[in-house]
C-alpha cells in the first residue's frame, strides 16, 4: 500500500528547473502528511496485479480537480510533472479505478475521509473555540489585452480575470437563512 501521492523535491530559490503545478504538489504533500492517500488505500480493495495503487489514483485525481481538471484525461498534466508526482496513473486507469468502486467501498471511502477530516479538526488550534467558518469570494477583475488569443467577453460582457479569496469570520449565532 503507497498512498503517497507527490515525490520528495527541494524548493530552492536559485534553481534552474521550472515546474508547473508546484500548488498541488503542495496540496498533494499536504494530503500525505495528512494520510489521506493511505485512508483511502486502506477503504479500497487492491488487487497484487495492479500497478497503481487505487488510493493514490484517487488521490491524484483529486489533485487534478482541484488544478481544474474536468475529466480524467486531465490527469496527464499530473503525468507531465513526473519530478513533482512520481508515476502517476494514466487517464483510463483512473477511468477504471472509478468504475471498481462500488456501493460498499464509497461507504468505507466516507468512513475514511471522515476520519482524517475529524483528526485534522482535533489538531487544529481554530476549532477550540466553535465552529470555523469560512467566506470564500470570487470575484471578476476587468482586464485589457489584445495579444490574448481567442479571448471571448464575460457574462457580464467584458474582459476579466478571476481573483478568489477566503477569510476566516466569526460563528453567526442566529442566522433567518439558515
Amino acid at each position: 500500500m503507497n498512498g503517497t501521492s507527490t515525490a520528495r523535491v527541494k524548493v530552492e530559490a536559485g534553481g534552474t528547473g521550472v515546474a508547473s503545478h508546484v500548488g498541488l504538489h503542495a496540496l498533494g504533500s499536504f494530503a500525505d502528511r495528512l494520510g489521506l492517500g493511505d485512508a483511502l488505500s486502506s477503504a479500497i480493495p487492491q488487487r497484487p496485479t495492479l500497478l497503481h495503487d487505487r488510493g493514490k489514483v484517487l488521490l491524484e485525481a483529486a489533485l487534478v480537480l482541484a488544478g481544474g481538471g474536468e475529466s480524467c484525461a486531465d490527469i496527464e498534466h499530473l503525468r507531465a510533472e513526473a519530478a513533482l508526482f512520481g508515476l502517476v496513473a494514466s487517464d483510463s486507469t483512473l477511468h477504471r479505478s472509478f468504475y471498481e468502486i462500488n456501493k460498499e467501498t464509497r461507504a468505507a471511502i466516507a468512513t475514511k475521509v471522515a476520519s482524517v477530516r475529524a483528526q485534522v479538526w482535533e489538531r487544529s488550534a481554530l476549532t477550540k473555540n466553535g465552529p470555523v467558518l469560512l467566506d470564500i469570494d470570487a470575484s471578476l477583475v476587468e482586464i485589457h489585452s489584445e495579444n490574448k488569443e481567442q479571448a471571448a467577453p464575460t457574462y457580464k460582457a467584458g474582459s476579466a480575470s478571476t481573483r478568489c479569496s477566503a477569510s476566516q469570520t466569526r460563528p453567526v449565532r442566529h442566522c433567518r437563512e439558515c
